[in-house]
């Protein structure tokens, strides 16, 4: 697959011009958005591949690192329907990627944009059913919630598999890339405009309560990412409907997406992570207190098995880098302490 600008390529950028189309050819620029954002999917991959590992840590069990592992799966199939619909490589030469039905359909809308701001969304009503409701998210109200928005996923591609070519996405030879049925965009992006406005519900809902960590920088991340990303999304579909053919406007995209999605996994996961790694059991134990003092611990479900006759002593550790919590409201900055077992 070449990035240079061969004979060949200068051919295709000269159809489209006599089409009317400016078309920026296939380059090195290209290849290096696919490099970086496939180097921070490895990374992530690494962290992920920890965050399982230790999976029973409490800290990162309520953070239901299977789901995140399913949202990273997302953003991967994301990333590869975004290349290969985006206009970064050539398609011509694979059967595969000329099958356009599946990349955009399968690899980019459904499994990828809208599982991954699905999920953004179902963290939010999680939030919202754990400290509005008082009740832990788990169980059948858990997969229920994850079942609705599977079988929504799935009736959205399937519906769109048996749709005529001409009324979904096609594969354009003289072009060489995907092109999009302008009604079909419109359904798609008032799907993902859908998802955005149930978050941005759920996060007025939630706006006045406090949290136990840093819940509340989750909810306005998803709010905020989803935003940014329904709203480019929208401008490169709808403005520009071909948008591949341009450098600067595909490149942003790839970025915007997958940058966003990254930075909203990080958001979750990051603390508890960085916990785990470097501060273990003093963050475990400043863990455990917080749940203790908010009374939460049904919620999060956290149960100590600690001895009837334990007594808690409060400690305060300066060192760790757990050193305030905020909240809105009358709730004031209060010192983070950490729980000794004796």
């Amino acid at each position: 697959m070449s990035f240079a600008f061969t004979p060949k390529e200068q051919s295709r950028v000269e159809v489209a011009a006599f089409l009317g189309i400016h078309l920026d050819p296939i380059s090195y620029v290209d290849l290096s958005t696919i490099i970086v954002l496939g180097t921070m999917y490895v990374f992530e991959f690494i962290a992920l591949c920890y965050q399982l590992r230790n999976r029973d840590y409490l800290p990162l069990r309520v953070k239901n690192v299977p789901v995140m592992c399913s949202l990273y799966v997302g953003g991967v199939s994301w990333l590869l329907g975004d290349i290969f619909t985006g206009g970064l490589v050539h398609l011509g030469q694979s059967p595969v990627l000329r099958n356009c039905k599946f990349t955009a359909i399968w690899l980019r809308i459904c499994i990828g944009a809208y599982y991954v701001t699905s999920l953004f969304a179902l963290r939010c009503y999680s939030l919202y059913y754990v400290f509005c409701k008082g009740k832990a998210f788990r169980g059948r109200v858990m997969l229920i919630s994850l079942g609705v928005a599977g079988l929504s996923i799935v009736a959205f591609g399937g519906v769109s598999m048996v749709l005529p070519t001409r009324m979904t996405v096609w594969y354009e030879e003289i072009l060489d890339m995907c092109n999009y049925n302008h009604t079909y965009v419109l359904c798609v992006l008032l799907v993902i405009w859908a998802i955005w406005a149930y978050t941005a519900v759920m996060t007025w809902k939630m706006r006045k309560i406090p949290f136990c960590f840093n819940e509340r920088v989750e909810i306005f991340t998803s709010f905020g990412i989803l935003l940014v990303v329904s709203l480019l999304n929208s401008v490169c579909l709808l403005v520009f409907s071909v948008y591949p053919a341009y450098l600067g406007w595909r490149t942003a995209l790839l970025y915007t997406n997958h940058v966003g999605a990254s930075i909203g996994y990080w958001v979750v996961m990051w603390e508890p992570t960085y916990a785990c790694m470097f501060h273990r059991d003093e963050y475990l134990q400043y863990w455990i207190n917080i749940l203790k003092e908010d009374q939460m611990e049904r919620e999060y479900e956290y149960s100590t098995n600690l001895n009837p006759e334990t007594t808690m002593d409060l400690i305060e550790y300066p060192e760790i880098p757990f050193k305030e919590r905020s909240t809105l409201g009358s709730t004031t900055i209060s010192d983070i302490y950490t729980a000794n077992v004796q």
